[in-house]
């Protein structure tokens, strides 16, 4: 098994040329699986529906091209929001049967996904877990270990505020309408399929608020287009075919560009005299989940990140882009804000996928 890792620039959320091209190019019969992973522009608020757009054309894409049975492999991760110099971007990951595999450590990927979830269930230690166990399935498929999983990107449902009063139960009402709190849950799942954290944790824990309690390898999202949980787990192992790894890294804070430029180094790539990127080129993807503590000071200075007119994530994602941009040398980055229970609070995580060449083994 091998992955392939593409990407392609979009002229708007339902832009599928570049998807057209690269996935007319591959074996579409021997597919295993077959993941996006999309920044794309649009408001990110709870009724953007960019994202459907965004999701319905690359569906009707994949099963045009590969039919019913590659989109039924397929995992699709839209996350909306391109402030500050994003440039939107897609990076899609297709995991080909090939039996060239050596001892090297390479990526491989796997996908899960959950049941749909009821109303009273999300944003609770129940959503968690149904996470949890699509973490697992993902694993089983990519054939990792806990402890070779290296990033886990996680798609999930938002509590809407029409759906939780149609309940009319006041703890779901006053649940609704987070999305850092259906994130949240996600990542807390993923740190319980990975054992960072144990089962009786998550019940202790109250989502959203006890932010100590996390996971160090979750980017999770949340949008109103899925009922779903979606999941796609990305690690490193022995016997899988392809010349790529996939590198991740904590951040301690959003101006953390010391972290990014050390998960780059470790990638096998060379920074110049000035500290940007020289070797741009072994760089296939960049991930970063970037975050502000809950009371807006970044290196103890107070910020308006939380007591502005706009969405904290907007200037999340406008901070980070101009941070790593000014590294790499490009927007064409897939950045997200919000780091709820992704993090200790204030932090992030950087991922990366990178040829691994003379990259540590």
């Amino acid at each position: 098994m091998r992955v392939h890792v593409d990407a392609y620039a979009t002229e708007g959320p339902g832009d599928v040329a570049g998807l057209e091209r690269i996935l007319s190019g591959l074996p579409t019969g021997d597919i295993a699986r077959l993941a996006l992973v999309a920044k794309t522009e649009g408001t990110a608020t709870i009724n953007d529906f960019s994202r459907e757009l965004a999701l319905s054309s690359a569906e009707r894409t994949i099963e045009r091209i590969g039919g019913a049975d590659l989109l039924g492999a397929s995992t699709l991760i839209f996350s909306t929001g391109s402030e500050g110099v994003l440039s939107p971007v897609v990076y899609m990951l297709a995991a080909i049967a090939d039996d060239s595999g050596g001892d090297a450590e390479r990526l491989v990927i796997g996908g899960g996904r959950t049941r749909a979830m009821a109303a009273g269930e999300l944003v609770t230690p129940t959503h968690a877990r149904l996470i949890a166990g699509a973490v697992g399935e993902a694993m089983a498929e990519a054939g990792l270990a806990p402890d070779q999983v290296a990033l886990v990107f996680v798609k999930s449902p938002i509590l809407s505020h029409r759906d939780a009063a149609a309940t009319g139960d006041p703890a779901v009402i006053a649940r609704a309408g987070s999305s850092g709190q259906s994130r949240g849950a996600a990542a807390l799942g993923v740190a319980l399929a990975l054992g960072e954290l144990d089962d009786a944790e998550i019940d202790d824990t109250r989502i959203g608020v006890d932010l100590d309690r996390h996971s160090s390898r979750a980017m999770s999202f949340s949008g109103t287009e899925v009922e779903v949980g979606e999941v796609l787990v990305l690690g490193n192992r022995p016997g899988a075919g392809g010349s790529t790894r996939v590198y991740s890294g904590p951040m301690a804070d959003i101006l953390d560009a010391r972290s990014l430029k050390d998960l780059f180094r470790r990638a096998g790539c060379a920074l110049d005299e000035t500290g940007e990127i020289a070797s741009p080129e072994r760089l296939r993807a960049v991930f970063v989940k970037a975050g502000v503590a809950p009371d807006g000071r970044v290196r103890g200075e107070r910020t308006t990140v939380f007591h502005s007119d706009l969405d904290p994530d907007k200037h999340m994602r406008a901070t980070a882009s101009g941070v790593i941009g000014g590294i790499l040398g490009t927007g064409q980055v897939f950045v997200s804000g919000g780091t709820e229970h992704q993090a200790p609070p204030g932090g992030g995580l950087c991922a990366c996928i990178a040829d691994a060449g003379a990259a540590d083994g």
